[in-house]
Parts: structure tokens; sequence; C-alpha cells
């Protein structure tokens, strides 16, 4: 392209820039934001349409004239005040924040460095080197501006984007300058038009942006990354200053001599950007001189918490998300849990990292245990001040630093051991002390309640067990009652053949239900399905006739109707007798049992009258549905009536009981019609 060409190509750039800075401080001027980043991005906007404006109408070399240095420091200093105001924490006026020391010093030093590249003291070289140095500054204070968003991060990535990209750019031209002390042609003619794409975004900010004030809080993480962003660029800086002095004084050489120290140089950055023992040496640095906590306490607990979050109680992995979340609390990635017990060894259960534990390891163990039963001592092994690890000096194998005692109940649960490489270990001084006491409750809570789940889970299947042998021993009661009937009519009717065919069907439907019984014994189930159809009335004659008969007053049926059900028959006849046989020994003798089987449009009813004794309001609610509670003595097992409320439930249907005290009870049992 020849230099008419080029000209021309940078004027249309810069004139499409200039159009696009216009808009875009059309837009700022009508929102409805009052405030000072407002106004200093508003006037940043200003500054480069006057900025583009002046490149589009001029035919001069970049920097090179008293205006397009004023024009290029003017627009760094309008958006270091904007990025400034943007990061402060509290809105303030236009005096208020001039008068800020940060503000100050910076306006001083900007109008130094512009009385210097006025002067012949520096040359072009220098002068580039200067301007790559405050787009540095700016990237780091852009970078920082998007991490301390947070919520907010949404509004501002369309203004970080629009900043950030130019300002790359603008460092690629810089340091090239800098090394040729020229700027390229080709590199310049794109300016404007990168500038010019970059405005649409930024418009799409202006639109987003509900609040130019961003609450900050200052993290390690923001100021380790935004430190790191600051130093790369100023290392680099050093490279393009160092690269053109070897330009410079290198001779026929110098080509060799400059691409082999850049090579080397972005080597170096590359290792310092992605080496992480030197991001950690870097933390450590951060953390002892710029802060006056050890830890961010605040975040610490965040993560704390969501670690426990995942804790799934009924998970095999439980122990391990716990040790991990131990380890991540204070950055380290060496660890096991240990279980104690005086009646057993200790038992390893999570190991994170390493392997499992040695000879000397469940030595030192013991003795720990022996020593600090009584007492919540943490131990630090690699402090040779702690009275415990310097009496520790014959066991070599040993890949622990620190000890945290588990308690429960006022005993030795078990212990958290800990290790990590040299650059992560952390001093145990009063400030660590305390916060891994305050971390180890936390989780030991965990583990308490861990321990507590299984109890109860185990009990729970006891309790089942229990509640279905009190069923099975009931219905043998039953079986029982009616052998001995049995027994005792078969010295009466023992020559009478109907009496001998009654009896084997008797037989045929004991077999069943012990059959039935040992089933549920088998399988550890309280009921079994088994679903068959039947007539109801039928089933109600049937348990009257070959269940109750032994008892008196005999129950009467009244059936007008009869219906086909579809539900498991044998517990439906055994809660029937449990009913009818309750009623029976409410009853005296010569007083009346009535049986009564109606149907409605969607169920059915089967309700058991007596003329007992009756049952009190209180005993009804307190203790008639209570299991085991029985007012038969030992006679009884006191599941009847409860096991009839919950096969009612079960096949969403109701018990309904009414009773008066001397007058008589009446149970009301409503199903669904199939």
């Amino acid at each position: 392209m020849d230099l008419l060409t080029q000209l021309a190509v940078d004027k249309i750039g810069f004139m499409l820039a200039a159009l696009a800075y216009f808009v875009f401080f059309l837009l700022i001027l009508v929102t409805r934001v009052k405030n000072l980043p407002r106004l200093l991005l508003l006037s940043w906007a200003l500054g480069g349409l006057a900025w583009a404006l002046y490149y589009s109408l001029n035919q001069i070399v970049p920097y090179s004239t008293l205006t397009s240095l004023g024009l290029e420091l003017g627009r760094s200093y309008l958006l270091l005040l904007f990025l400034l105001s943007a990061l402060s924490a509290k809105s303030q006026s236009l005096p208020q924040f001039f008068s800020s020391r940060t503000v100050w010093l910076l306006s001083l030093t900007l109008l130094l460095w512009f009385m210097l590249c006025t002067s012949s003291w520096l040359t072009a070289n220098l002068i580039f080197t200067g301007s790559l140095v405050l787009g540095v500054l700016q990237l780091a204070l852009l970078e920082a501006m998007y991490r301390k968003a947070a919520g907010n991060r949404w509004q501002y990535k369309p203004l970080i984007l629009s900043l950030s990209v130019p300002l790359l750019f603008d460092f690629v031209l810089l340091a090239e300058s800098a090394l040729f002390g020229q700027v390229d042609n080709q590199l310049w003619a794109a300016r404007g038009y990168v500038y010019t794409a970059m405005i649409p975004i930024a418009i799409v900010a202006v639109r987003r942006i509900q609040a130019w004030g961003i609450s900050v809080y200052v993290s390690r993480d923001i100021v380790l990354q935004s430190s790191l962003v600051l130093a790369s660029g100023l290392y680099l800086c050093l490279i393009s200053i160092v690269g053109f002095y070897l330009r410079y004084v290198g001779g026929t050489w110098s080509n060799l001599l400059q691409t082999t120290f850049l090579a080397l140089g972005f080597a170096m950055l590359a290792l310092m950007l992605f080496s992480g023992t030197v991001r950690r040496h870097f933390r450590v640095f951060i953390e002892k001189h710029f802060f006056a906590n050890k830890f961010d306490y605040r975040q610490k607990w965040l993560e704390l918490t969501r670690h426990l979050r995942q804790v799934d109680l009924s998970s095999a992995e439980q122990y391990d998300t716990l040790l991990q979340a131990w380890l991540n609390a204070i950055g380290y990635s060496r660890g096991c849990l240990v279980r104690l017990s005086h009646t057993t060894p200790a038992r390893l259960l999570s190991c994170s990292g390493r392997s499992s534990l040695s000879v000397d390891e469940m030595t030192l163990i013991n003795r720990y245990a022996a020593r600090y039963a009584q007492q919540h001592w943490l131990v630090d092994l690699s402090d040779p001040k702690d009275p415990f690890a310097s009496a520790q000096q014959d066991l070599a194998s040993v890949d622990i630093q620190l000890i945290l005692p588990i308690h429960s109940e006022g005993e030795l649960w078990g212990l958290c051991l800990m290790n990590a490489p040299e650059v992560d270990k952390q001093k145990l001084n009063w400030e660590l002390r305390d916060y891994l006491m305050l971390v180890t409750e936390q989780i030991s809570s965990y583990l308490m309640l861990m321990q507590a789940s299984k109890t109860l889970s185990e009990n729970a299947q006891f309790a089942a067990f229990s509640r279905m042998s009190a069923f099975v021993v009931h219905d043998l009661k039953n079986v029982k009652a009616q052998i001995d009937l049995i027994l005792t009519n078969s010295q009466r009717h023992k020559d009478n053949p109907e009496f001998i065919a009654d009896t084997f069907d008797t037989l045929a439907a004991m077999q069943q239900r012990l059959g039935h019984m040992l089933d549920q014994l088998s399988n550890k189930r309280t009921t079994t399905s088994m679903a068959s159809t039947f007539s109801v009335r039928n089933l109600i004659e049937q348990v009257i006739t070959q269940r109750c008969a032994a008892k008196q007053p005999l129950p009467l049926l009244i059936a007008e109707q009869d219906v086909q059900l579809s539900i498991d028959k044998e517990r439906l006849a055994s809660v029937l007798y449990h009913l009818i046989d309750n009623a029976q020994h409410a009853t005296a003798n010569d007083g009346t049992i009535t049986v009564r089987l109606t149907l409605g449009q969607s169920n059915l009813c089967i309700s058991i009258s007596d003329t007992g004794c009756g049952m009190s309001e209180q005993f009804i609610q307190q203790r008639l549905f209570k299991p085991f509670d029985s007012t038969k003595g030992n006679s009884g097992m006191g599941v009847g009536a409860y096991d009839a409320l919950h096969f009612a439930q079960q096949h969403q249907g109701q018990l309904l009981v009414k009773s008066e005290q001397g007058v008589g009870t009446t149970f009301s049992l409503m199903l669904p019609l199939n």
C-alpha cells in the first residue's frame, strides 16, 4: 500500500471513530444516572471525540507534536479517573474526588510526565515506554473493576470488553514502537477501526448498567490477580526497553540478540504466570505484608458451608467429603481421618493425597491419645517449641504436620491429620489455632450427626422387626385360640361328620395364616401384598363362624348387599377379627354385637357395634390406637386397633370410632370400592 492510500485509510478509520464517540457521548448525556463515574465517562467520551477528530484532520506522526501528546495523555488520564471513581467504595462529589490523595498524586505525576515529554530530555523510545506503563495501569484497574463487580458483572462485562480490547491493541502498538523508536504505519492505520468497533459494545454497557457505584470488598484473590496483571505489564515494559537496548548496541548481532532475549523473556513471564509454586509464594507475600489476618474468613466460611452441604449421610464417601472440607479450609493437600476407640485399634476412615498410616504414624497416634485424651490440644509437629513435637524425634517416617482432635461427649473420638508441601505449610500461631478449632467444631458436629443417623437407622430396623414380631405373636395367639376351641369341642362332637369337616376347613385356614406369618418372618416385613378378589359378605361370615365362635356374645351379621373387593383377603380378615374380638371382650355374655355391611356410591362400610362398657373420649384420643397398650392385661398385645387403623390408611380409607361409656361402641371401617 502506497503512502497516499495509507493516509486515506488512517483518516477514514479516525473519522468513523469520531462519529462513534459522538454517538457514545450523546447516549451518556441522556442517561438518568447522575453521579461522578457517569460524569467522568462523559468527559472521556468527549476527549475521545476530540482525539479522533484531530487525527482525522491532520497528517502528523503520532506522539510527535504537543497536541498529540496532550490528547493521548488526556485520554489516559480521564480513563484512569473514571476507573478510580467506579472503584470507590462511596459516592463522592467532584471536589471531594479531586481532593483525595490518590487522584492528586495521579494528576501531579501525569503533569510532570507531560512536561518531560515536551522537553528534549526524553527520546521517542522512552515516551512510548511511559505510555505503555499507563496502559498497563489502566488494564490492571479494569481487571480489578471486573472482579469487584461481583453480582453486577452481567452489567459491566460489555464495558470491560469495550475498554480492554483497545488498551490491549495500544499495548502491542506501543511495545512495537518502544522497540524500534517509531510507530508502525499499518498498526496505526488499524487503530481507528479498532476503537470504532468497540464503541457499540460500550453503548450496550450504557444501556445495561443501572448504577455506576460498585460496592467494593477487597479480597485476597482480587489483590493477587490485579497484582499479577500489573507485574506482568511492568515486566513486559522492561523486556521492551532491554530489547531496544540490545538492538541499539548489538551491531550485526542485533537481530539475533533481540530475538533470543524476547523469547527468553516471554518464557520467564509464562513461568511466573502459570507456575503454581510462584503463585503460592506471591500469595503468601501478599498475605503477610498487606493483610492483618491470615485468611479471608468470610470466603473461607462460605466455602466450608458449601462443602458440608455436599455431605450425603447415606453415601459411602461421606468421610471423604468431610476430610476434603477440612483440608480446603487451610489449603492443605494431604490428610487422613482416624477413628479412635478404647477397645479396638485406630481405624482409618478416609485418606486423601497420601498412603495409609505407617507403623510410626500409628505409634504417634497412640502417644497423642494417651497424652491428650481429655484435652482439645492442636499439635504442630514442625514446631520445635511444641512439647509433644519435640518428644517425637525417634519417629522418622511421619507424613503429618498438624494433629486436630475430634471430641464427643468429653471423649477423644478421633483425629484429623494434615500435611502439605513446604511452600503451603501454615505456622500454628494463635490465629490459625483459633480458626482450626472453630472449623473442627463445625465439622465434628457433622461427624456426630452421621454417627447419630447411623444409630437411628439401626434402631429403626430393630423397631421394625419388633413390630413385625408383635403382629406375628398376636396372630399366633389367635391360632392357638382356634386350636383350643377345636380340642374343647372334639370331646363332644368327634363322631359328628359335620364337625370333622368344619375342623378340616378351620385347619386349612390356620395353615394359610401360619404360612402368611412365616413369609413375614422370612422377608422381615410387617405385611405382604397378596391381593385377591373375594366376597366381603362371605369373608365376614367366615370370620364370625371360624374365629369368633369360641366367645360370647356371638356377632350378628346384617348385610343386605354384597360386594367384591380386590385386596389382601387375609389381612382384612385379621383386622375384622381384631375389632370383633375387642367388642366381645368389652361386652357381657348377654349383650349384643352387630356387624353391618352397607354400600355407598364410592365406598363400603363395615360397622361393628356392641353394647359393652364403652370408652371415654380421652381414652380414644390417647390410648386406643397406641401400639402395645392393652386393657386386657397379659392376654392382649395392644396392636389390634392400631393395625386396623393402619390398614384403613394404607387403602385410602377411614376407621371411625363412636363410643359412650356404659352404652357401647361402634367401629366403622370405610374402604373405597375397586
